[in-house]
């Protein structure tokens, strides 16, 4: 191909190729527009300015699908890193590469999706704290909340570890476990105590004791940590920061029985009273006492796990009656009845945990796992059977991907895919250290599994 321009030696406009007026354009000019057909080559080249000009400037002013300003692409072979766009800025401020939007400042569909040589900034994210509580606040939850960045494929170089147990951690049947977005906490239930550990190493910081713990299950609400207290028929909770006492709540207008789930909703605790077929909902500023519910339409029979979508509350129902073994569905708002969920499937439901879209729950009794759909609390699917060797299922964790299942009686952890339902993996055996697994829970990378008789926590790369 040849163009017209400025000759040199005095010839004036002439003939050049394409490769003389690359080089041109590359060394002489400042400012270019080229008009070219559909897939041409506009520009190609290096270019220096001590101003905030840039190198390179893209404008597509087109309102068809897909119209891009600048568009990079390496193609080729072999396993050589290569990059279809590569930004780099140099100075404490700079910046490699930014991107602003209405929809998507950045995209990505690679395998990893976003792969991070550091950590991760994020203003509008749902954390992996969030994810791994259930403690998702009704801000953060939106529509498009699984389109953002998928922390279970952020690149690590964290693989397994644990499982870790010893004297120091004070493991005594540990029960459940919560992620504080730094730390993991783990309730001993035979010991009354509770033990914290570094997410990032899983080294001992302290282990809690000498309040009136009968420690079952946790919660996080952002400061603070909530524990309930099954025996004591109590919940405590106590300071992230230090594991400082804050207050116990028992007696009077809580109705605590054998409280067991609890749940935090950006607001409010939420717990369920296993004995006493109730909910209780306290302030979590100060503890104080909003309602209990029970009775009625409510359908509450020996509730035992508890769960946040973002607007309602979810209840397992262990034990069964006319509604047959089910989950109920109330408003955080006010604690009133929406429905119950029942399926001839359920038999003993236990953990819970929402996805963001859906709600899953492991029924321990009959070896399955039901998926439900969180907008209108339809059966979706029921997992059993094959090699997704459930077997005495009990805890539920998400990881922004995939759904993990502890199984209490077959010594292992299952994982599927959150999208269809379809078996990954299950773990058991060997280094594992799975024994009776039951509280489980994601911290942005890893799963954490506290081994009740194995006296030891278990930490699996997630993703």
């Amino acid at each position: 191909m040849r163009f017209w321009g400025w000759g040199s030696a005095g010839r004036g406009w002439g003939p050049f190729t394409s490769r003389q007026l690359t080089l041109i354009v590359c060394v002489g000019i400042v400012s270019l527009v080229v008009v070219v057909p559909t897939a041409a080559l506009a520009a190609a080249g290096a270019f220096t300015s001590p101003t905030a000009a840039p190198a390179v400037s893209g404008t597509n002013s087109s309102t068809s699908v897909n119209a891009r300003g600048v568009v990079g692409t390496a193609n080729g072979t072999g396993n050589a890193a290569r990059y279809g766009v590569l930004g780099q800025a140099s100075g404490s401020g700079g910046v490699g590469v930014q991107g602003g939007g209405a929809r998507f400042g950045v995209f990505s569909n690679g395998p990893l999706g976003v792969a991070s040589g550091k950590p991760l900034v994020c203003s509008a994210c749902v954390s992996g704290g969030d994810l791994a509580n259930g403690s998702i606040g009704a801000a953060k939850i939106a529509a498009d909340v699984l389109s953002r960045p998928d922390l279970g494929r952020i690149a690590t170089l964290n693989w397994y570890g644990g499982p870790y147990s010893g004297s120091s951690y004070g493991f005594a049947s540990p029960y459940d476990a919560v992620f504080d977005g730094s730390h993991i906490w783990v309730t001993n239930s035979d010991t009354d105590s509770v033990t914290e550990m570094n997410a990032s190493d899983g080294s001992w910081i302290r282990t809690l004791s000498g309040v009136p713990f009968a420690a079952t299950a946790l919660a996080f609400d952002g400061t603070h940590i909530w524990i309930t207290n099954s025996v004591y028929n109590s919940v405590s909770e106590v300071n992230a920061s230090d594991g400082s006492w804050i207050r116990t709540l028992s007696g009077g207008s809580y109705d605590f029985d054998s409280p067991n789930g609890i749940a935090f909703d950006g607001t409010h605790i939420w717990v369920t009273n296993y004995g006493a077929e109730s909910v209780t909902e306290l302030n979590a500023s100060d503890g104080s006492w909003i309602r209990t519910l029970s009775g009625g339409s409510y359908g509450f029979l020996a509730p035992y796990g508890i769960a946040f979508d973002g607007t309602h509350i979810w209840v397992t129902n262990y034990y069964g009656d006319y509604y047959g073994h089910s989950v109920t569905e109330l408003n955080a708002s006010d604690g009133s009845w929406i429905r119950n969920v029942t399926s001839p499937d359920f038999a003993g439901p236990t953990g819970i945990r929402f996805d963001g879209a859906h709600v899953w729950i492991a029924n321990i009794l009959d070896n399955s796992v039901i998926e439900v759909n969180a907008s209108d609390g339809s059966v979706i699917r029921t997992l059993s059977g094959g090699s997704y060797a459930l077997a005495g299922p009990i805890g539920v964790a998400f990881d922004g991907t995939h759904v993990w299942i502890t199984n209490s009686v077959g010594n292992s952890v299952t994982e599927v895919n959150a999208s269809d339902g379809s078996w990954i993996q299950t773990l058991a055996g060997g280094s594992y250290g799975l024994s009776d697994p039951r509280g489980i829970v994601y911290d942005g990378s890893h799963v954490w599994i506290a081994n009740r008789t194995g006296n030891s926590v278990t930490r699996l790369p997630a993703g």
